[in-house]
């Protein structure tokens, strides 16, 4: 908890962040640099070049947000596709370059970074409204889950650690809502809680058109109660994975009124 009230899946501070930026930065670096541009992602029309490219249009966007300058925003998440896959086209080059590129841009963003150390929502990025440490932990994400594509591309290993997904899902959760699809209808009520390790409890409730996700609370009754690892359920709130997977990597029902209802919360918001 800070000064703001908000209460995050778990504390954190800049100087932790920094860190973890700083070294997911750097095995961002050191992977690209000598992986096959050409090698395909799984499951996407992407290669590691264009993997490469799209992260350095992700930090040109924090760039315009740290000087004052615009970007192209989406008004919704469907339009994310179409806008990634542009900016990318743009910026093509090849990878020593856009890692360099990269490398270039660290010390304009961390000191952005350490100028917005709150959890205040009152960064506009895209269609959603984030606290400082939201979108530091979304830049770590962005480095880890797309060091983790690459990796794939080029069948190698990469570790999504526990404590670094615990803080991208402390972004995601706060920034969650935003993604909420459009089409739930104000009938919809479905309460899940989750127990994520060295994490507080916490629930996402979707109801009256809208998602609720806070600390959970003694009173409060949900249809499922999830307990997994942070990496398995941030892929899973990512949608980088789905529920049969998940369960397959550590995901149990523990608890909850309707517990087979769990399976329905992935299908309720946008892909990210």
């Amino acid at each position: 908890m800070n000064s703001t009230g908000y209460i995050g899946l778990v504390d954190t501070n800049r100087g932790e962040l920094r860190e973890r930026i700083a070294l997911a930065r750097g095995r961002f670096d050191r992977l690209v640099r000598t992986a096959d541009p050409d090698a395909r992602v799984p499951r996407s029309e992407w290669t590691v070049q264009q993997t490469v490219a799209h992260v350095l249009t992700v930090a040109h966007r924090y760039q315009g947000i740290a000087r004052g300058t615009d970007y192209h925003r989406a008004g919704h998440p469907r339009e994310l596709d179409a806008i990634n896959q542009g900016e990318l086209e743009a910026v093509m080059a090849p990878i020593p370059e856009l890692a360099d590129q990269l490398q270039d841009l660290a010390p304009e963003m961390d000191a952005y970074f350490d100028t917005h150390t709150d959890d205040e929502p009152t960064i506009p990025f895209h269609h959603a409204v984030g606290g400082g440490l939201a979108w530091q932990t979304n830049w770590l994400g962005e480095l880890l889950f797309h060091g983790h594509d690459v990796a794939r591309a080029v069948k190698t290993r990469w570790e999504l650690p526990e404590r670094e997904m615990a803080l991208v899902l402390r972004g995601a959760l706060q920034l969650a809502a935003a993604w909420l699809r459009r089409d739930i209808g104000a009938a919809t009520d479905l309460c899940v809680a989750f127990e994520v390790h060295g994490a507080r409890p916490y629930l996402i409730h979707v109801h009256d058109s809208r998602a609720e996700i806070r600390e959970r609370r003694a009173e409060d009754r949900p249809d499922a109660v999830l307990k997994c690892s942070a990496s398995v359920f941030a892929q899973l709130l990512y949608q980088r994975t789905g529920p049969l997977l998940a369960t397959l990597r550590g995901l149990r029902i523990v608890g909850g009124r309707r517990p087979w209802l769990a399976l329905r919360l992935q299908s309720y918001f946008e892909r990210p």
